[in-house]
């Protein structure tokens, strides 16, 4: 036996029945989301470090630009994870007709409601950006920028739903393969048509926007294509208005939750001006640090999570109806395929169990990776910022960020399995009392009533990632998340389908 085997057999042996299966499996499912976003922040960030290089303009013009062109995909965001939902839950069930509707119906919604924003950015993008505070230069530069992002938006809309359902069936590499060579070319067109390197023109924002344009639009044509004509799922004709509904149901309190997200983080930022702008600066730049490092490995191993438990439900509820039909009743889990005798894998793990153990699997990866964090901010802050000014304001806020992030991180792995039963009510609560609650109004009060100084903005930051994760357990121990996935699975007719 190999030494990994060794490790496995020793782990599995020492861990809850069916834990260890289930988090290899989340982690195998998340690991290419991360570095999927990973590259992406990179990207992003590169972008930002071109415009740096033309002119103040430029920065103040492609920061603006991209807050708005971040709006659709916000918007759009809970049709994609609504997708996602279903179609975890119908690979479960073996319900494949279904989840080909799942799949046209939310890239169709996904679409239309990106387009009108992908109109505004095109025809009326200076008078968008005047309107929000950008001057004159700042405007004229965003909008051309912003003109040339807005063309493939529908396009990227139908690409996020093939990538969130090619996700679901259990293929994250695929979209990875195709977005992470999509986001290098981006990156490497930006730095040359941007600055004018080897010889090509120095474009300057227009040149990071062409790359984006161009970038964009070929990975959504191949994620598209690849998904219809390669992947397991298809493009069909629309008729089921139930399952129009559940995306509608689903997906409204996902999007309500990027929303809130976008709107809290304008008062605290102004919060955070009152103490000048090397304070401001070193906010920024831990954010950027959160972002770039622990964002990603939330957001990869809370989609592994997600895939696991929502295609749970889809086999228990499968078994389910086949025990009725058989005449055998069961008021404990369900009985789903097991893996062969002697080896203790994750089927047929009450789904509880399931979310349970990838609970502790998020919380153990936050907290070795947010507590590193903690521990070398100074050296972090010193890295990043030349300025020692801005590095001795950044240094608390990478500390707190990455204590935040022990939390922030739990909080998106248990969001992910009510997400995956399509509870989304519960994390969009957690969601609005953490920002309005913690992010905002403790920052906030204690600044105003209490007197605090900048510590007000840390106490704020840890608050809302307390609040929001108290709300999420709550919501796993105690509402029926379960018994609404297993309600929705049969109101849709997935329950007991052949196919």
């Amino acid at each position: 036996m190999s030494l990994r085997s060794r490790v496995a057999a020793g782990l599995d042996g020492a861990l809850p029945a069916g834990w260890y299966p289930t988090w290899r499996r989340a982690v195998g499912l998340g690991a290419p989301v991360t570095a999927r976003n990973g590259v992406g922040q990179l990207m992003r960030t590169t972008d930002v470090v071109i415009s740096a290089a033309l002119s103040p303009a430029a920065v103040v013009g492609l920061g603006i630009a991209d807050l708005f062109a971040s709006l659709p995909f916000r918007a759009s965001g809970g049709v994609v994870g609504a997708s996602a939902t279903l179609t975890s839950q119908d690979t479960g069930a073996g319900a494949d007709a279904n989840r080909d509707e799942a799949f046209t119906q939310a890239a169709l919604l996904a679409a239309l409601v990106t387009l009108p924003f992908a109109l505004v950015g095109i025809s009326l993008g200076a008078e968008v950006l005047r309107l929000v505070g950008a001057d004159a230069a700042s405007a004229r530069e965003g909008a051309r920028y912003l003109a040339l992002v807005s063309v493939p938006m529908p396009l990227g809309a139908f690409a996020a739903v093939s990538s969130a359902t090619l996700e679901a069936t259990g293929d994250t590499k695929t979209p990875t393969y195709v977005s992470v060579p999509a986001s290098a070319f981006n990156a490497g067109a930006s730095l040359v048509f941007g600055l004018g390197l080897l010889g090509a023109p120095r474009l300057g924002i227009v040149g990071i926007g062409a790359a984006s344009l161009v970038a964009m639009t070929a990975r959504s044509l191949v994620l598209v294509a690849y998904a219809h004509l390669r992947g397991p799922v298809r493009f069909v004709r629309p008729r089921d208005p139930t399952i129009a509904r559940q995306i509608v149901r689903i997906g409204v309190p996902q999007s309500a939750a990027g929303v809130v997200t976008a709107v809290a983080v304008f008062p605290f930022n102004t919060l955070v001006l009152q103490f000048g702008t090397a304070a401001n600066a070193g906010y920024q730049l831990a954010w950027r640090v959160y972002t770039q490092v622990l964002a990603p490995v939330g957001s990869g191993v809370g989609r592994g999570a997600s895939i696991v438990v929502g295609q749970r439900l889809g086999e228990r509820a499968a078994a389910s109806a086949d025990d009725t039909a058989d005449g055998v009743t069961d008021d404990d889990t369900p009985a789903a395929p097991r893996d062969e005798p002697g080896v203790r894998g994750e089927a047929g793990l009450p789904v509880a169990r399931v979310a349970t153990a990838l609970v502790v699997l998020g919380g153990g990866i936050a907290l070795v990776l947010g507590g590193g964090v903690a521990l070398a901010a100074g050296s972090i802050a010193r890295l990043l910022a030349e300025d020692p000014t801005v590095a001795a304001a950044a240094t608390p806020f990478v500390t707190v960020l990455g204590l935040s992030g022990v939390l922030g991180i739990t909080n998106v792995v248990a969001s992910a399995s009510l997400d995956a039963a399509g509870e989304t009510r519960v994390p969009l609560a957690s969601r609005v009392i953490g920002m309005f609650g913690g992010y905002v109004g403790v920052s906030w009060g204690l600044y105003e009533l209490a007197g605090w100084g900048i510590e007000a903005a840390y106490a704020g930051q840890f608050a809302c990632y307390v609040l929001m994760l108290a709300v999420t357990a709550w919501g796993l121990v105690r509402t029926d998340w379960v018994g609404r996935a297993t309600a929705m699975l049969d109101e849709r007719g997935s329950v007991g389908s052949d196919g």
